[in-house]
Parts: C-alpha cells; structure tokens; sequence
C-alpha cells in the first residue's frame, strides 16, 4: 500500500491508513481538501496495528459525490479520497438509484447520451467516426448520478467510449446499454433503429396455453450451422440457422427444414450476445459456447456475415427470430447475467468499479460461478440492468422465452421482477434455469436456487432428479439410472414420471412444485451426451444395447409430465468423443453430425413419432398437482415394471414400462390400440391388444383405450 490512502466507507464517515514507519503512522489532524477548500475532519477512532495506524473521521455533512477529493494529514502528505466500498451500501444505492432510460438515444438531429456513475468526477463522450476522426465532449452531471450530453450532428455509425475520472484516474468504457460495437467490443456504434424494423411475425405461432405444452430444443448457432455434410452456406451465422433447402448427401433435410419437421415447439439458443472467447474477425481460429459475457445486449460480432457493419449483427439475429416464427417456433435465449468474462476489463468495472459485482464482508470477491467473479443482482441499478435487458431481447429481438445460466447465484427478488415483468407482456414467456445451489456470497435463503422454488413465481427448473433417476448422475458414472436396469430407482422412477412432487402409493416425495417448472432431461450441452455416458458406463456391451437403452431414455421425457428438454441431436444418438465439457473443444467434437443423422434416421422418425403423441394428447400435460392427482395411477407389480395410466376428457393412456433384461407380461382390461413400442411411435394405430401385451426388454409401450369411459372425470379442462 501506499503510505496514506484514504476512502470514503459511509456517506460521511472516511477511514484514512497510514504506515506506522512513516512518522510511527501518527496524525493529530486530518483534513479533507476539494481544489482550494480546506475542511477540517473530525477523528473518531484510532486503532494501531502493527504495520499500519488506521484512523476513523467523520464528515460535518454527508459527502459531495461528483468532486474530486484529497485527504491530507498534519505533515501535508496527501492522497486521492478512494469510493470503493460505499458503492454497496444500501443507503448508497437507495439514494442513487435511476429508473429512467440510459444508453444512446439517436435522431437524425441528434444523439444524447446517458451514462450512470455517480462516483465520477468527471465524464467524457469519445466520438470517433469512420474517417477516424476523434471528437471529445464534456458531459453533465444531473440527477441520480447520470452524466448526459447532446450532440447536434447526424451520429449514425459513429463509434463511442465513454471516458470516466474516477478515483483520480481516467478509464475507458463501452456503453453496457448499446445496441451495436465495432469488432470485439472496442467500442460502441449509434444506430437508427427505425432501419432495423422487421415483422418479427408474432402472429405467425400456434396457440400456447401452458408451460408444460413446451418441448424445448437446445441448439448452438455454429454447431448446427458449420458442419459440411449439412450443405449450409452461412456457416457459424444466424442466417445459416434458416436457410432453406438444404440437404445431406443421402438428400435429407439438414438445418432449417431438418428442425422444422421435428415437432418441437420451442428452440433454445446458446448465448447470441456478444461473449469474449471468440475473435469476432477471426470466427474459426477459436470455438466457445459463449458463457462469457461481454456485451449483454449486443449480438454476438461473429455470427453476422459482415462483422464491420453494427447493423449486421441486430438485423440478422432479428430475421433469424422472424423466420423461426414464420416456421411456427417460438426462440428462447440463453442468458448469463450471473457472471462477466472478465471484472477488471469490464464496462461494469470501469463504470462504477465495485459496485455491479458481489464481494464478501472483508471485500473479497464472490465466485460462485467458478468463473472469477459474480455479479450482484442484489443492487438496485443491476437489478434494473438485468431487467432492462430482458425485456430488451423481449421486445426488440422478440423473443419468447430465457433459459437462466447458473439461476442460483441470482436473488429471488430479481427473478421474480422479471417475471412479472414479462407476465404484464405475455404470462406464457418462458422463464426458468439452473437452480443449483452455488457457492456465491448470498445468503442461502435469497437465491433462486430449486429448493426455494416455493418463492419463486412460475419460474422454471432443470430437474437433476429426473435426470440421474433416469440415466444415473454424470458424476458418479458408478451409478446407474433406473432406464440402465438399476431396479432399487423404481420408486424415484415413478415420482420423476409424474413431476417428482406428487404422492405415488401414499407417499410424498418433495422436489418440485408443479409441472409446470419441471423441466426434463437426460443431456444438455453441459457434460456428456448421453450416448457418451452410457457407452462409458455400458462399456462392456455391444453398441446396439447402448442405443436401445438411450432410445428408452430419451423416450420416457414425451410421456413423462413436466417439461421435456431435449438436447439438439440426442435423437440421433449424439456424440462427442466422450469429451465431458466440450466448451472450448473444436468444431469436429461439437457439430451437428448430418451423416449421423442420416445412419439413425429410423430414430428420429420415433423420436418425432412420440413428441406428435405426446401433443396430441393433453394428459402427458397436466399443470397441476391436483390434476395429476385426479387423473393419473402409477404402480409397479414387481421392480422394473411401471404401469402408468391417464384418464382425462374421456381418453385413456397407458403407458407400460419394462427396464428389466427380459420381456415381460403385462394383464390389460380392455382393448387397445398400441401407438408406440420399441420401435415405432405414431398417432395412428400401430395394431390392438387385448387381454395382455408382451413388452420388450428394455423399452415401453404406449396404449389408447378403444373404448370411451363410463364415469365422469373431475376437473376436466374445458
């Protein structure tokens, strides 16, 4: 340290340390100077340690935010007044907290610009336009701590920084509230946003009821699109993900039409903000999934075919979201609000360093996210900023839902504003993420983790019951799941079947609320595919047995109750190489195989088969723990048999599961029509049985009864 520092810890209350071997760090005075006015400090505590003396003075008034201060002692030695730790106070936070518009507002006329930073002394617009020309201008400081400046001048694709005095020094900051940058964040760029106006086609999506009609896809641009077997020309773009007529070499439908014919209803992305792994003019040199944010609210540089042009990357990012529509498919959006790829290179940081991340007590900084640093939802103007953004991909990108990276390090309040924000939208935008409890510095009761969902309003979860019930847990590949013949999970079977929170012979099992937040699955980007683990844990098996007993994994989702969640490509038997966190691996490890999907075409088709079932029938989506109750039995005659049944608006499902090694005799009691076995799945009636049906090992059928009931069913949906 320095032989004096100084730094303000209230709003009138400064804590000066000086260095015992300088003058035994003693002071009979302490004195505050603004330019050339000396105002006295009143020394409240002094405590000797043994490096440092540490002194405690208080303010006649609380501080004046905006000047630039000095602390000088009785020798005249005298250093800048630090504004670190204040900035998350709450008396700080409630005193500056700004619910107006910031960013850059353009006119053909002109452009005003609004920044938030109420610890700068002084702030600077840097213009610099395309015949790199620099022009620099002072901005005003007004209410709430927001500096602004009007520029008088057609300002359309001029490029911006922000230049901000804070703790006597000058930093640099892009405008976190942009729409567009140059390159790699360098800077930002003024758009008209009058000329990235483009029928989002809203009115093109089917009808919508509940959450639990969703079957989410999880896609990431440049896996989908960079492949060559997939014949798309825009490789690594937005555009890329909706080009049309694209084939395989056996003249299969590939990218667009391939996703289009699946059935699904919504499709997951990636993040599509700009993120920091990948060199924006270098797009091919490095592979990231992009959970680094720079820019939240800036495409990401590298899926636009012209990196140079700011509005290439708005514009087809909105076409991308306008077809997928057109097509029927809702969009939804990965976001990363819980971490920066970087804190010290940050706009955040050099905006209001210390205040938009989470720090402990003794100021260290929080890392839950095992990424270096956590972001602090719990101060106001984050808050705000997360919200902001949100509605932002809502309203100008249009689309339809966000999956929550790593939703436990963010605090209940700030996820439950953003959903009644999106509720006065429209209540059926989808909201949820990883619950996982995460080691950040948040009181555990304050995050929205899955075992306080009961204080989160509809907001979704991935269920990690389901899955290592199912499958057996990534982590502990000793363990199988319950579809790999472990006949102990039989009970966890049937609670995950029906949303893991409702009773199953008299019992309760507590996880989840309702269906409705339960989103299921077997793989995601995240670790192994599942054809990956299940040839590590099945390794001494042929590979068809692997494969039937993925086909009977990735089947149970469509007739499980909840959400299904399928990863893009499981349904041809997706691999990696057995590479378990691929983030950073290269194309060959991460691309959509269209020649595998070729070879396991039978798959798909099943996989398409059981999601037409699964909407065509709204008993597999119930929302209700009531209904589930009213209209479902499930129970097993011997582990590794379930047999679960629906009756709802006079139709009756059954659907008879077998993990066993052997076939197995299930009694019927009326007749049948099979729609799905082992290896079929069709709306259509693939045959009738009656009296008793023989199930496959390894698998399940699925039955409609032939026969209407003779009883009234309650809480029948109207």
């Amino acid at each position: 340290m320095a032989t004096i520092e100084a730094k303000l810890i209230s709003l009138n209350l400064i804590e000066v340390k000086i260095k015992n071997n300088y003058y035994n760090g003693e002071t009979c005075t302490l004195t505050l100077k603004k330019g050339k006015n000396l105002f006295d400090l009143v020394i409240s505590k002094v405590e000797k340690f043994e490096l440092e003396t540490v002194y405690l003075a208080k303010l006649e008034r609380d501080y004046e935010f905006g000047e630039d201060f000095e602390v000088l002692d009785d020798h005249g030695l005298r250093t800048s007044l630090i504004i670190d730790s204040i900035v998350r106070t709450k008396e700080f936070d409630e005193l500056f907290y700004y619910d107006g518009e910031i960013g850059n507002f353009y006119t053909k006329i002109k452009t005003e610009f609004k920044v938030w930073s109420p610890i700068s002394t002084q702030v600077k617009l840097e213009l610099k336009f395309k015949d790199h020309k620099y022009e620099t201008y002072e901005m005003t400081r007004i209410n709430k701590g927001i500096w602004t400046v009007s520029i008088d001048q057609d300002l359309e694709g001029v490029a911006y920084v922000y230049l901000l005095k804070i703790n006597g020094a000058w930093n640099e900051a892009i405008d976190p509230y942009a729409f567009s940058s140059t390159p790699n964040h360098k800077r930002s760029v003024v758009i008209d946003l009058e000329k990235t106006k483009i029928d989002l086609n809203k009115d093109k999506l089917p009808v919508f009821e509940s959450f639990t009609d969703a079957i989410i896809y999880e896609m990431h641009i440049r896996d989908f699109t960079v492949n060559p077997n997939g014949n798309i020309k825009n490789k690594g773009k937005f555009l890329g993900v909706i080009e049309e007529g694209t084939k395989s070499k056996l003249g299969n439908p590939t990218g667009f039409d391939y996703i289009k014919s699946l059935g699904i209803t919504h499709l997951q992305i990636l993040p599509v903000y700009d993120f920091g792994s990948v060199d924006e003019e270098n797009q091919f040199k490095f592979y990231n999934w992009g959970y680094d944010p720079v820019q939240f609210n800036v495409p990401e540089g590298s899926y636009a075919t012209d990196v140079y042009n700011p509005y290439s990357r708005v514009l087809e990012l909105k076409q991308m979201v306008s077809k997928l529509h057109k097509a029927g498919l809702r969009v939804n959006i990965d976001v990363v609000y819980n971490h920066m790829f970087d804190m010290v290179s940050s706009s955040f940081h050099h905006i209001m360093p210390g205040y938009y991340f989470r720090f402990g007590k003794n100021n260290e900084l929080s890392n839950g996210s095992f990424c270096g640093n956590d972001t602090d939802s719990n101060q106001l103007m984050m808050r705000k900023f997360i919200v902001d953004s949100c509605l932002r991909w809502i309203n100008f990108y249009g689309f339809d839902g966000f999956r929550f990276d790593l939703m436990g390090i963010i605090d209940i309040d700030t996820m439950n504003l953003i959903r009644n924000n999106l509720n006065e939208i429209n209540c059926n935008i989808m909201l949820y993420g990883e619950g996982w409890h995460m080691p950040t510095l948040l009181d555990d009761e304050y995050c929205s983790s899955m075992r306080n969902y009961r204080n989160l309003q509809n907001i979704g979860h991935f269920n990690d019951y389901y899955r290592d019930t199912m499958k057996g847990p990534h982590h502990n590949l000793n363990e199988k799941g319950f579809a790999l013949g472990n006949l102990v999970k039989t009970e966890e079977a049937m609670f995950s079947l029906l949303g893991t929170s409702f009773p199953v012979n008299d019992k309760q099992k507590p996880y989840l609320g309702s269906p409705t937040i339960s989103l299921n699955y077997n793989e995601c980007h995240d670790n192994y595919t599942l054809f990956d683990q299940l040839s590590i844990v099945l390794k001494d098996t042929s590979v068809e047995n692997i494969q039937e007993k993925h086909r009977l994994i990735t089947g149970l989702l469509f007739v499980a109750q909840g959400i299904p969640f399928l990863h893009g490509g499981q349904e041809f038997f997706r691999t990696k190489n057995g590479i378990e966190n691929s983030y950073k691996s290269p194309d060959l490890i991460n691309w959509f195989d269209w020649d595998l999907k070729d070879v396991y075409l039978d798959n798909v088709n099943y996989i398409k088969g059981l999601i037409e079932i699964r909407k065509s029938f709204i008993g597999f989506r119930l929302t209700t723990p009531v209904e589930i109750k009213s209209h479902v039995t499930i129970s097993t005659s011997k582990p590794g048999l379930i047999d679960y049944q629906i009756s709802y608006n006079h139709e009756n499902y059954r659907v008879l599961i077998n993990v066993t090694d052997s076939k197995q005799i299930f009694e019927l009691n009326t007749i049948y029509d099979i729609l799905a076995n082992k290896y079929e799945a069709s709306v259509k009636s693939l045959g009738v049985v009656a009296n008793k049906i023989e199930v496959e090992k390894s698998s399940f059928v699925i039955l409609r009864s032939k026969q209407l009931t003779n009883y009234k069913l309650s809480n029948e949906k109207k």
